[in-house]
């Protein structure tokens, strides 16, 4: 009973890692960040969230952020900067108290809304990513679909782990021990500006309604009373320190997030023990394969991701089923997703559910 226990916490700990590794490689490829720093300080994140949550609450990049860096090619200075000016938004947020208030003017629809766009988007991914990919996508489909059929035995996501590293194993030719040198330096402050305008504003939204709102409602739904120090308050104070303190050691700004929490709980997550395990992963995988990180991640077949992603993207999806019979919210949430697929980005969708749901209001209102 013990053993089981434990795999099932190894597969929940490694749940969301198809969002977390396309991201980390493009970053430290692209972008520059020291692999070393950037994993060791997602684990660190992870162990510390776990510890005080209670939960495995996901760490992830901050994904528009992440995305608009890749695309312009920043560097790491002004990304750092950006976290670091985010971090302090973050708590200023959670210390006035806006955080709550803000929170309550989130309707459901709105929030399922957002929680289903984002599960479209990470299907819709998903599939990009099998282009090119049919046989590991098939290998993967095959075991994940095994384990499901053997779930009360075999933890879903463990078989496809264990062969995805296998190949990934086989695939690199060397690997080099030891971390990649480190070296702190001050941030950029003559980049504040350019990280406020490029990075900070178009992530803050998204933040908001993904990382904070969305985050605390799946988190009980998920976990119930056991996830009662998730809260509007606690989410974007431990974001903030954690930002302002990754962005001064040149780390990836990092967040929570609903896709991710329910990443990791649908794959066996059921406390704070899978939090632990891909914490402390990390920051071992930091410190000695911190000079070959970019091979080894890169290896890992994109078709496991894939299928992982689909699967994790029709969970999330899947919360909308609780308001099918109230017309009014859900046709908010199916607005708000809508323009979140159409367009790539749940910013727009929560504005425009935000508006529909205040434009419905007011017309039911005028009637009455």
């Amino acid at each position: 009973m013990v053993t089981k226990r434990i795999l099932w916490d190894i597969s929940g700990a490694f749940g969301d890692i198809g969002v977390l590794i396309p991201i980390a490689i493009a970053l430290v490829a692209k972008n520059g960040f020291n692999a070393t720093v950037l994993f060791a300080m997602a684990g660190v994140f992870y162990l510390v969230a776990a510890a005080y949550y209670r939960i495995t609450m996901p760490v992830q990049p901050l994904k528009a952020m992440a995305a608009i860096a890749i695309a312009s090619s920043l560097g790491v200075d002004v990304i750092s900067v950006a976290g670091i000016l985010m971090g302090l938004i973050l708590v200023i947020l959670s210390l006035s108290g806006l955080s709550e208030r803000l929170g309550k003017y989130f309707p459901v629809g709105v929030i399922r809304g957002i929680q289903f766009g984002l599960g479209a988007i990470l299907v819709r991914t998903s599939f990009q990513m099998m282009h090119g990919e049919i046989g590991t996508v098939a290998i993967a489909a095959i075991l994940l679909g095994a384990a499901f059929a053997l779930k009360k035995w075999i933890p879903p996501l463990l078989p496809v782990l264990l062969v995805g590293l296998i190949l990934a194993y086989l695939d690199v030719p060397e690997v080099s021990f030891g971390p990649t040198p480190v070296s702190l330096s001050l941030p950029a402050l003559n980049k504040i500006w350019e990280a406020l305008g490029l990075l900070v504003l178009p992530q803050l939204a998204l933040t908001f309604g993904n990382a904070i709102v969305a985050t605390e409602n799946t988190a009980r739904l998920l976990y119930g009373s056991r996830a009662s120090r998730v809260t509007l308050k606690s989410i974007p104070l431990g974001m903030g320190i954690a930002n302002i303190t990754i962005g001064l050691l040149g780390g990836m700004p990092m967040c929570h997030g609903s896709g991710g929490l329910t990443a990791h709980a649908k794959l066996g997550a059921t406390s704070a023990r899978s939090g632990y395990i891909i914490g402390a992963f990390l920051i071992i995988f930091a410190f000695v394969f911190g000079r070959s990180a970019l091979s080894l991640i890169s290896a890992f077949p994109t078709g496991f991701l894939s299928v992982l992603l689909l699967y994790v993207g029709l969970s999330h999806a899947g919360f909308i089923w609780d308001i099918r019979q109230d017309k009014k919210q859900l046709l908010v949430a199916c607005g708000t997703a809508i323009v979140s697929v159409v367009t790539g980005n749940l910013t727009y969708g929560f504005l425009l559910g935000i508006v529909l749901h205040r434009t419905i209001n007011t017309a039911q209102a005028s009637r009455a």
